[in-house]
C-alpha cells in the first residue's frame, strides 16, 4: 500500500514538480513503445489533423486499453475525456495511478474495475451523478475530484479507509465553486492527512469536523467567516504545519 511522501503532503500528490521524472507523452499509438507509464492526449488535436484522423486515433486508443488490460500502472490524459475513452481505461487492472483533467464522463460506474488504484485525480466531472464506484477503490491512498457539480452529499467517501489525502475543489478557472451539504463524513476520516477544500463551501456552515482530523499535516480553506471563527483552533491541530492556514494567515484574520 502507498504512503505519501513529505512532498505529497506538502504540495499535494497530484502537483508537477518541474524536476520530477514525467512518463512519456503521447498522440497515437504507434507512438507506444512498451511502456507501463504514459501521457495520452489523444483528443482535441489541432488542424494538422483531418476530422477523420481525429476519430481514428482515439477509437485506437478505445481499442487498444480494450484489448490490453494488463499494460499500464499510471495513465494520465490532459485533453478531453469522452465516455467511450474513459470506459476503455477502466479495463486497466494493474492502474495504480490515473489523472484525468476533464472530460463528458456521466456514468463513472467502471471505475470500481480498478482495485489497484491508489492514486485518482478526476478533473471538471460536471455531469457525474454519483460517487459509489469511487467508493468501492478500497486501496486508494489519495483522491482529487474537481467541478462535480451534479453531486453534493460526498458522504460514500467514508468507505475509503486507506485515504490520506482528500481535495474537494470546485472549477479554478471559471471560477466556479463546489457546493458541498456538510463535512460530517469527516469524523469518519481520521486518517486524513492532507485535506484542501479551497474552491468549495459547506451548505450546512459547519467546519467543526475538520476539528477532529487530529492527523492532519496539511489544510487548506476558503477564508469565510465560519472558518475565520474556528481559525484559532483550526491552526493548533496537532500534526499541522502546511497548507493556506499556516502559510497565508492573513487570509483568515477578521
Amino acid at each position: 500500500m502507498a504512503v505519501l511522501t513529505e512532498k505529497q503532503i506538502k504540495y499535494g500528490f497530484d502537483y508537477y514538480h518541474k524536476d520530477d521524472a514525467r512518463p512519456k507523452s503521447v498522440v497515437e499509438v504507434s507512438e507506444y513503445d512498451g511502456e507501463d507509464k504514459l501521457i495520452i492526449n489523444c483528443t482535441q488535436l489541432d488542424g494538422d489533423y483531418s476530422a477523420k484522423d481525429k476519430k481514428r486515433i482515439w477509437m485506437e486508443w478505445c481499442s487498444f486499453l480494450l484489448e490490453n488490460p494488463d499494460t499500464f500502472t499510471e495513465l494520465m490524459f490532459c485533453t478531453r475525456m469522452p465516455q467511450d475513452l474513459f470506459d476503455a481505461v477502466c479495463t486497466q487492472r494493474k492502474l495504480k495511478k490515473l489523472h484525468i483533467k476533464w472530460g463528458v464522463y456521466p456514468d463513472i460506474s467502471k471505475l470500481e474495475n480498478l482495485q489497484e488504484l491508489e492514486y485518482l485525480h478526476i478533473g471538471s466531472g460536471r455531469s457525474v451523478s454519483s460517487l459509489e464506484p469511487i467508493s468501492k477503490l478500497e486501496k486508494l491512498v489519495a483522491l482529487s475530484i474537481e467541478n462535480f457539480q451534479q453531486i453534493d452529499d460526498y458522504t460514500p467517501l467514508a468507505y475509503l479507509k486507506h485515504l490520506e489525502s482528500l481535495a474537494l475543489e470546485g472549477d479554478f478557472a471559471a471560477p466556479k465553486i463546489l457546493q458541498v451539504q456538510s463535512l460530517r463524513f469527516l469524523r469518519h476520516m481520521k486518517q486524513l492527512r492532507f485535506f484542501s477544500f479551497l474552491t468549495a463551501k459547506v451548505m450546512d456552515t459547519d467546519y467543526s469536523p475538520i476539528l477532529e482530523l487530529h492527523n492532519l499535516e496539511h489544510l487548506t480553506l476558503r477564508s469565510c467567516k465560519e472558518v475565520k471563527q474556528l481559525y484559532p483552533q483550526l491552526v493548533k491541530l496537532p500534526k499541522l504545519k502546511y497548507g493556506t492556514l499556516l502559510e497565508r494567515p492573513e487570509l483568515y484574520e477578521k
